[in-house]
């Protein structure tokens, strides 16, 4: 069985100016993916952001929020949270503030330079990881289970 090739972009329609928007790259990956909580997207030819459902597919005709609710159906609510903004936001917290913290206790002494640098690099190694953790172990294997395909670039 011979896989599906990745579409490199796509192209959505503004309804209020009936202009069309290539999207590719990530930003592609991001309006694809229903469970990505995309609230707002731009219009190229309007040169603002505008909310989803204002846009549909140019090439199903179909509005982009109800391709979000047509693939995001089966998902339960915990799903949901799982793969949203607030729970992302949350772990990159919890875990920078535990990285800050243990770097702080392994390495910080008197002076306030490495006090400052502890807590900077903290901040940034934990939300690295914290960032890691939910793409790898949450939204990610979510999207997988809830969409059906690992990328979402391939749903129509």
């Amino acid at each position: 069985m011979t896989e599906q090739p990745v579409p490199e972009s796509r192209t959505y329609r503004h309804l209020k100016c009936g202009n069309e928007t290539v999207v590719s790259d990530q930003p592609f990956e991001l309006v694809s993916n229903p469970m990505s909580s995309m609230e707002e997207t731009q219009c190229s030819t309007c040169n603002a952001m505008f909310p989803m459902s204002d846009f549909e597919w140019a090439d199903t005709g179909e509005s982009i929020s109800d391709y979000y609710a047509r693939h995001t159906k089966n998902a339960t609510g915990r799903q949901r949270f799982l793969c949203s903004k607030k729970f992302m936001v949350g772990l990159l917290a919890m875990f920078s503030l535990m990285t800050t913290v243990g770097i702080y206790l392994l390495v910080a002494n008197d002076a306030l330079f490495t006090r400052a640098i502890c807590v900077l690099g903290g901040l940034m190694i934990g939300a690295m990881i914290g960032m890691a953790v939910f793409v790898s172990c949450f939204a990610n294997p979510i999207k997988r289970k809830v969409c059906g395909v690992s990328d979402t670039r391939l749903l129509t």
